[in-house]
C-alpha cells in the first residue's frame, strides 16, 4: 500500500465556542493554540466460565469526555475565550466547543461536543521573567463528541 499524502497539520484548524447550546458560535481560532481530548472510554468486563480458556467480554456505558483547550489571554476582544469561559464557569452555564481540523469549509469534518461544564475556574497566570504571551487553559467536561461533515 502506498504512503498517504493527505495528512493535515493543526495550522488551519477552525475552533468555535458556544455559550448558548449551539445557537450561535464564536470563532476562537485566532486565540487557540491546542485542543486535547481525554476520556470517553467504554466500560468493559470479562467473565470466565469453567469451560473454555478465554473470557466472555461484555461492554457497558461510555465515560465522560474532557476537552482541554489552551488559548492566549486577552481582555480587549468581545469574543475572547477567557471572558466567555470565565462567565460560564461562574454562572454554571453550559459550554460547547467544536473544531474542524481542515479549516471549516463545506465538505470538511467537524467535531462538536455536547453541552458540558467548565471544570475549573479560569485565570491568567505567568512569570515576570517570561516574554511569552499569557496563556489560559480550560476544560469542558461533556458526554459526547459528534463527527459531522460541514454542509453549509
Amino acid at each position: 500500500m502506498a504512503q498517504t499524502t493527505g495528512s493535515l497539520s493543526w495550522a488551519n484548524c477552525k475552533i468555535e465556542l458556544s455559550d448558548d447550546s449551539g445557537a450561535t458560535w464564536i470563532d476562537i481560532s485566532g486565540f487557540t493554540n491546542s485542543i486535547s481530548v481525554d476520556g470517553g472510554e467504554r466500560a468493559t468486563s470479562e467473565y470466565f466460565t469453567a469451560t473454555g480458556d478465554i473470557p466472555i467480554v461484555t461492554s457497558g456505558k461510555r465515560g465522560l469526555i474532557e476537552i482541554t483547550t489552551k488559548c492566549v489571554y486577552t481582555e480587549d476582544a468581545a469574543n475572547a475565550p477567557y471572558i466567555m469561559v470565565h462567565e460560564a464557569n461562574e454562572a454554571q452555564d453550559p459550554l460547547m466547543i467544536r473544531w474542524s481540523p481542515k479549516g471549516g469549509a463545506i465538505g470538511d469534518f467537524r467535531f462538536t461536543s455536547s453541552a458540558g461544564q467548565c471544570a475549573a475556574p479560569v485565570y491568567p497566570q505567568g512569570a515576570a521573567d517570561s516574554a511569552d504571551a499569557i496563556p489560559i487553559e480550560f476544560t469542558i467536561k461533556c458526554g459526547s463528541i459528534t463527527k459531522s461533515v460541514i454542509a453549509l
